[in-house]
This record gives C-alpha cells, structure tokens and sequence, in this order.
C-alpha cells in the first residue's frame, strides 16, 4: 500500500511517499523544504506569520503530492516547534483548513522512537537485508533544529530515550552573531553544549547506574549530521546511498568545523555537500555532534539518511496493518 509521512521539523519540512508491504519498504517520491518554522521562537515563545505562511505553503505542496500518488493514508508529525510555540494550535488549525493535513504533535520519546525505527531500517538496507547489528548496542543521535534526541540501545533491554534542548536553529540563534563567529561566541556555545551533556550523563548514570560510555558504536541522522556526511565527501548533488552506511570520522568532523568557523556565510554557501538554508546552522549542529563524541569517546560515527519521516511512515504501516487505524 501507498503511505506518506511528513516531518514538521524546526528548520525543515519532510515528505515521503512509500509503497509498503510486508518486508518492502520502496520512496516513490520525496521532498524537503527550509521553511525555518521555528525562526525566533527561542526569543518569542511563538511561530512568526513569516514562517507559518512558509510552512503551509510548502504543507499545500506536500499535500498535493500525496494526492497523486495518491496515498491510502498519511501521517505529519511536529517536533520541537510546534511542542514549544504558544501558538502552535493555531497553525495546526490553520495546516488542517488550507493543506488539509492533520498534525499530531509528538513528545521528544516518541519523536526519538521513531526515528529509532527509521535508522533501523536504514541501516538494514545499507547491509542488504542482514540484521541491523550496530543497532543492538548504539548511541543514536538526532540533531534537529530545535532538538537533539539521544537514544541508547542494547540488545534484550527497552532503548533509554532523552530529548535536550540543543537544537542548531535555537543555539545559532542564542550564540552566533558574527560572520564568521567569532572565538568568544564558539566557546560560548560550546559551554552551553557540555553543560547540557554533563547534566545529561549525570542522570544516565544515576538511573542505569552503567558506566560514561553508553554503547558501543555511534550513530547518527537528521539534517546535520546528513550534512556534514555529504560535505565529508564533497558531494555536489546529494545522494542518499552515498550517506546512508557512511562512516564519519571525528578527524574529519574536527576539519569541517575549523572551515565553518573560519567562513563567513557567502563562503559557506560555496561549500560542496552543504545545502543552500543551512549555511548559517550547521556549524551549531556539528558543534553538538562534535561534544557528543567527544564526552564517550568515540572516534566515528555511522550515518543514516532515514530517520524520523521513514520512522513515521514505517510506524503507519504497522497501525493499517495491524488494523489499529
């Protein structure tokens, strides 16, 4: 059967049209737009008419799309935005009347668990069927635009689920002010990171009582960390197979941040692999990438292009399937 599912992020809006079945899971179209829903919302505490206007018009698009497909059922999830707008219902009010796309605004655990399910399924294409074996011990990351969540798994054990506020939208917004940033700013932020990471793992270890590394292999998805994968290889045009099952290493992390530090906005724009409404948020989002692995220790990263929009999808073929819609 046909289903879609859309990713109402921070920064970017998601779709994904699938054909799905038992064991096949096949895009048959997808799309993404920088609309930067939650622009200002930190300093606000509300989504502005610019970005709403921007968010339903690409809401219309997507709407459109999964109509010629056309899907049997579709799904929008918000994320953080659309958890911390005071206006927020309004937007949803207005999504349902003008795209007519209901959204239902998820928690941080359920947004981590089903982008879980998405770099689950990712990771087992990218190994042709076999068992998503890094998955049975992993630190997962997203960074999001106003969000990062972290999950850890283990084999045999319910995966530990944590949101933090340490989205690249929201801390570019409260830190960077220069072009380039300047030294005072970096560090600034990146105190902002470790304090939260600290306090983060100081709670990990009070309720699992396990040790600081958390797992045995590192991995990531979303819009920055795809990001820094496609940069990591120059690609001019991005390619999720090329993404999907990269490894990204923290030498290479660690080079890319002294470029996006040293470069004004306009040279950024230049970069190979770095897509065109991010140029100004990246270097917030490898920053967090950058403290994560060095808290545990880690010296690479694999990386998935699914996550959360193919969790959302994945999870609507088990609700049609099982008959709980």
């Amino acid at each position: 059967m046909i289903l879609a599912g859309i990713d109402i992020g921070t920064n970017t809006l998601r779709l994904l049209v699938a054909e799905t079945g038992p064991g096949a899971f096949s895009e048959l179209y997808s799309d993404r737009k920088i609309t930067r829903l939650g622009q200002d919302l930190d300093r606000t505490a509300a989504l502005s008419r610019g970005a709403v206007e921007r968010s339903i018009a690409a809401l219309m698009d997507f709407s459109a799309k999964i109509r010629e497909y056309p899907a049997v059922r579709a799904a929008a999830v918000g994320t953080s935005a659309l958890r911390n707008a005071a206006n927020a219902g309004e937007f949803i009010g207005e999504a349902k009347q003008r795209a007519g796309i209901d959204i239902a605004v998820i928690t941080g655990e359920d947004e981590a668990r089903l982008m879980l399910l998405g770099v689950a399924g990712a990771l087992k294409a990218a190994q042709k069927g076999l068992d998503a074996g890094p998955l049975e011990s992993a630190l997962v990351i997203d960074i999001g635009g106003g969000s990062t969540e972290l999950i850890v798994t283990r084999r045999g054990s319910e995966p530990e689920i944590a949101s933090l506020p340490l989205g690249a939208v929201y801390l570019t917004e409260r830190f960077i002010r220069s072009d380039p940033p300047s030294a005072a700013e970096l560090n600034a932020l990146r105190r902002a990171v470790r304090i939260e990471l600290d306090g983060y793992e100081k709670g990990r270890q009070r309720t699992s009582g396990t040790g600081t590394t958390p797992a045995r292999v590192c991995a990531g998805t979303a819009g920055a960390i795809t990001t820094l994968a496609a940069m990591d290889q120059g690609l001019q045009v991005y390619d999720p197979a090329r993404i999907n099952g990269f490894v990204l290493r923290r030498e290479s992390l660690d080079a890319i941040i002294d470029r996006l530090s040293a470069s004004t906005l306009a040279r950024r724009r230049e970069m190979a692999g770095l897509e065109r409404g991010r140029e100004d948020i990246v270097l917030a989002g490898a920053v967090v990438a950058q403290e994560i692995m060095d808290q545990y220790g880690y010296p690479e990263m694999l990386v998935s292009d699914w996550g959360l929009r193919e969790g959302i999808v994945l999870d609507l073929y088990e609700k049609v399937s099982g008959g709980r819609i």
